[in-house]
């Protein structure tokens, strides 16, 4: 795949508050990618540094290949934190002050409304807009001349179920017809049902980065027991089925290792002249895996 942005090095601190520290990523073309971190991680940071509302302090980004210019803002659409609007104007006119911004004619307007379905809406004034429909302004907005790449900040912040809804299939839309997206969330679930990839952030350091599919992976545990739970440890300590063994009440935790059954697992106990009394099969959570990356350190 080509690459569409690479970021090297970047640093930016706020006085004594360092927000992000060192972040080397890339992203590929027609990529969703994630950056996914709890609240003041530097989610937002780097996606103001990439769109040239604040300098990094050092590092660098490119582009389509090549250092940023203003000419890339026109393939570019951003919606950095909360959309900002003139309350006593209407949908439509806001939106011709966008167009005046990123120059380009006003004959667009109507697509992004019909596509964000508010066109019905377009005479109302934005200060009667519901939270929702606020939100979806603003991702109007940021489709506004069709740009290759949609960067946004936490779009479904603050919105009930039903505005999360309608956000995400939005955005769903637009990755669906080949647009690359960037996007920020603390909300693990946003990720996983809009994103490819993903990049795990904490306190302005990067954990991972990688396929949502991988490093989200629903791994599945096995709780097992027999007469001789610490020989049974060893055994499968060594066995190359397992990743992880843990020890709960009495019994053995094991995460498996991909495409291992629990019939392996049993039938590798058996081998072993061992009988298993207790075999307990569930999943780990999503969430559970993206709070033990990010927890703080003991």
């Amino acid at each position: 795949m080509k690459e569409l942005l690479s970021i090297e090095g970047l640093s930016k601190s706020y006085k004594s508050i360092r927000a992000i520290h060192n972040l080397h990523l890339l992203i590929s073309e027609g990529q969703s990618f994630g950056i996914l971190g709890p609240n003041g991680s530097g989610k937002t940071t780097t996606l103001s540094i990439i769109t040239g509302i604040i300098r990094q302090d050092s590092g660098s980004f490119k582009w389509f290949g090549e250092e940023p210019v203003s000419e890339h803002r026109k393939s570019i659409g951003s919606l950095i934190e909360s959309p900002h609007f003139y309350p006593y104007l209407n949908l439509e006119k806001n939106l011709r002050i966008i167009c005046d911004i990123k120059g380009i004619s006003y004959k667009d307007i109507p697509r992004v409304l019909e596509m964000s379905r508010l066109i019905q809406r377009r005479k109302s004034r934005f200060s009667t807009l519901s939270l929702g429909m606020k939100q979806r302004l603003g991702l109007a907005a940021a489709m506004l001349g069709d740009p290759q790449v949609l960067v946004l900040d936490e779009p479904t912040n603050g919105l009930d179920p039903e505005g999360i809804a309608e956000v995400r299939e939005l955005v769903n839309n637009q990755v669906g017809i080949g647009k690359t997206l960037i996007l920020a969330s603390h909300i693990l679930s946003e990720v996983e049902k809009i994103c490819s990839h993903v990049a795990i952030l904490k306190k302005g350091e990067l954990l991972a980065n990688g396929p949502v599919r991988e490093l989200l992976a629903e791994d599945e545990i096995i709780e097992v027991s027999c007469r001789d739970n610490q020989l049974l440890k060893r055994k499968l300590g060594s066995s190359g089925l397992v990743s992880e063994i843990e020890e709960e009440n009495g019994v053995l935790v094991l995460t498996l290792k991909e495409r291992v059954t629990a019939h392996e697992i049993n039938a590798f106990a058996f081998s072993c002249n061992l009988v298993l009394h207790h075999m307990l099969s569930r999943k780990r959570s999503l969430e559970s895996q993206f709070l033990e990356l990010v927890k703080e350190e003991s």
